[in-house]
């Protein structure tokens, strides 16, 4: 009795990584153009080596290729080769993650010292910068005062130094928030593994040389102390 054999295919990039694979039982008209046929007597469903796993997963859930072809034979990819791909999808992810925190931690504002002692807390949402600003414009322009509001607190009418106690508070909140974000995002463009990546997050100490030049760029501004 004759037997009937069916061919294995695998594609792989220009790395080598194994892309995908298919049996030309279910799939007989497939262009095998560029594959390499990895078994000319296989079953009818596709396996990476004989008596394997029928149809096995050939990428993880993330779609990184697990398997490698190496000019002669099928291998699993290493760890570390699979974390390294996920690297460049890593960190502009890391980057979004950062600048929303970022974002956060500005809109939610600081807390201000009055002239009279006393503090409060102002919101830096967009609305509440134009309206920061505004009030400054005003007293820079020589007004004795202007309408205001602390959080929780109903508007009265603050006189010019508070205004600008406000404003002063407020650009080195956003100067401080900004800064680091800068030097966050310089951290996750050089790190090297995905482990390093995810493993930074907001309000984490900068690493000592970025931490010395972000408080030299403070210094210079003249503010911007805030911490996250």
């Amino acid at each position: 009795m004759d037997i009937f054999y069916n061919k294995h295919y695998i594609t792989a990039d220009e790395q080598g990584r194994i892309v995908d694979g298919w049996s030309d039982g279910p799939h007989p008209d497939r262009d095998t153009t560029g594959a390499v046929c990895i078994n000319e007597q296989g079953g009818y469903q596709f396996r990476l080596f004989p008596g394997g796993e029928e149809n096995p997963p050939l990428r993880t859930a993330d779609g990184i290729p697990l398997w490698r072809w190496d000019g002669e034979r099928v291998v699993p990819r290493a760890g570390e080769e699979i974390a390294a791909d996920r690297l460049p999808g890593l960190k502009p992810a890391k980057l979004s993650e950062l600048s929303a925190a970022c974002n956060a931690a500005i809109t939610a504002g600081c807390g201000v010292t009055l002239s009279d002692g006393s503090t409060g807390h102002i919101s830096l949402t967009a609305e509440d910068q134009i309206n920061l600003t505004n009030a400054c414009a005003v007293v820079e322009g020589g007004a004795a005062g202007y309408p205001y509001h602390l959080d929780g607190e109903l508007c009265a009418l603050y006189p010019a130094a508070d205004i600008a106690a406000m404003g002063r508070a407020a650009t080195a909140h956003k100067l401080y928030h900004t800064t680091y974000y800068n030097h966050l995002a310089a951290w996750v463009r050089r790190c090297g593994t995905a482990e390093e990546v995810s493993a930074i997050t907001y309000g984490a100490e900068l690493p000592e040389d970025l931490a010395e030049n972000m408080a030299a760029i403070l210094a210079a501004a003249g503010g911007g102390t805030d911490g996250v």
